[in-house]
């Protein structure tokens, strides 16, 4: 005990008593899937950080980065937890340049409160993850999450340009810049993007912004499979300029209710056209829509963003639910969606620029059910030259389906690990490397 003593009393060094929790009932409400931390520390400096991996480190401590704990149940159950360290105290923007269109922010900042100042600007941060309003920048990088308006604006390891990350040698790196004409060479960037931490610890992000659309509006359709999968394939590849296009089986249809202007009937899938830009230009695509589906209907203007917050909540549930992504080409992706839909009571979400289809199945299947079907949709998805992965799911289900899969290039992360995390003390294993 007196090595973990002294491991702890050195953490508080660094963060000072005030800021590190070790007492078992302080500590229980931060476990992950379970797992409890011996301490939890809430650093106020990116230095403050890079000393607490840095004596992590030297006492072989285990760490995982949290932020406001919004998406701790991705990834793998995690190995015994040393220390969480939280960094909801690194939450203010470092530089913001309106000009260049580009925010450098610290990890701790939450989504919503990054849009809100961007917005004060006439500028948005073009990533709509699930939960924006309590998300975390750095938490959000590290999941690599997004939400429907990837299918124009790409996720996050499209849309950040430079970070700075604490390593476990103690040291802090920077990647990229703070601009977005800074292209030359390898962007190291990418390797913290949806790492889960497992590699480093993202203290400030830079990304790219856009301006805020003059208009918003969507346009839906209730249509047969096969005439959904034509109006999918249709929007991806016509001259349209789609903020997001998705589509919804007959279970995913009814849990948005009654805001989609079309009547969900089983057997039918509903498409959502999301559309922003000019008002002129709303309105050309708009007629282009209605014209290739006569059956689509526009959303009134109130209830457009509801829909969209609806349509992330059902690829990301949470609350312990059962979550399979699976990760298909675009041109089959229908089959995918009709695999899921074939299963009585499961939820597809596919969005069909970006070849994702989220599945989950009702909360009151019984879960040797779940796992057979399960296994039934990852064999799917490997026929259709895809993967996927177990987004959420209890522990048990988690150890028993395995949440990775076959992870191709795992020998050379594993490498590029031990090249940025030599201590090996980072992520505690829910990356699965």
């Amino acid at each position: 005990m007196t090595g973990i003593s002294g491991a702890l009393r050195k953490l508080g060094d660094v963060v000072g008593e005030d800021h590190l929790l070790t007492a078992t009932a302080a500590v229980a409400p931060y476990a992950v899937d379970g797992q409890p931390p011996l301490a939890v520390a809430f650093p106020g400096s990116a230095e403050e950080v890079a000393a607490l991996l840095g004596a992590a480190a030297e006492a072989k401590l285990s760490v995982m980065a949290r932020g406001a704990g919004s998406h701790l149940y991705l990834g793998s159950p995690p190995e015994p937890i040393g220390l969480i360290a939280v960094l909801t105290r690194l939450n203010q923007v470092v530089e913001y340049d309106a000009g260049d269109l580009t925010v450098t922010a610290q990890a701790g900042m939450s989504v919503g409160a990054l849009q809100g100042v961007g917005g004060g600007h006439g500028q948005m941060f073009p990533l709509d993850p699930p939960g924006p309003d309590s998300a975390t920048l750095g938490g959000i990088v590290s999941a690599n999450l997004a939400g429907p308006m990837r299918m124009r604006h790409g996720s996050a390891r499209d849309l950040v340009i430079g970070m700075r990350v604490a390593l476990s040698t103690g040291e802090i790196i920077k990647t990229g810049g703070r601009t977005v004409k800074n292209v030359a060479g390898y962007d190291l960037g990418k390797l913290f993007v949806g790492s889960l931490g497992s590699a480093g610890m993202i203290l400030e992000v830079t990304a790219r912004l856009t301006p805020l659309p003059e208009a918003e509006a969507a346009m839906a359709a209730a249509l047969s499979p096969q005439e959904a999968a034509d109006a999918a394939a249709w929007v991806v590849s016509s001259r349209l300029e789609p903020s997001a296009c998705e589509v919804l089986n007959h279970t995913a249809a009814e849990k948005l209710g009654p805001a989609l202007p079309v009547a969900t009937e089983p057997g039918k899938q509903v498409i959502l056209v999301g559309l922003s830009g000019e008002g002129v230009a709303i309105e050309r695509q708009e007629r282009d829509i209605r014209a290739r589906i006569p059956s689509s209907a526009r959303l009134d203007a109130g209830v457009v963003r509801d829909v969209w917050r609806g349509a992330r909540s059902l690829a990301y549930p949470g609350n312990g639910a059962v979550l399979l992504r699976a990760s298909v080409p675009i041109s089959s992706l229908h089959r995918m969606v009709d695999a899921v839909s074939a299963l009585d009571g499961w939820t597809a979400v596919a969005r069909a620029g970006d070849g994702l289809v989220f599945a989950s199945p009702p909360l009151e299947a019984e879960p040797a059910e779940v796992l057979r079907h399960l296994s039934a949709l990852r064999s799917r998805a490997a026929s259709l030259g895809g993967h996927t992965v177990l987004e959420s799911a209890s522990v048990e289900m988690k150890r028993r389906f395995g949440v990775w899969g076959e992870m191709a290039n795992a020998d050379l992360m594993r490498e590029l690990k031990r090249s940025y995390d030599p201590a090996g003390i980072l992520g505690c294993g829910r990356f699965g490397v």
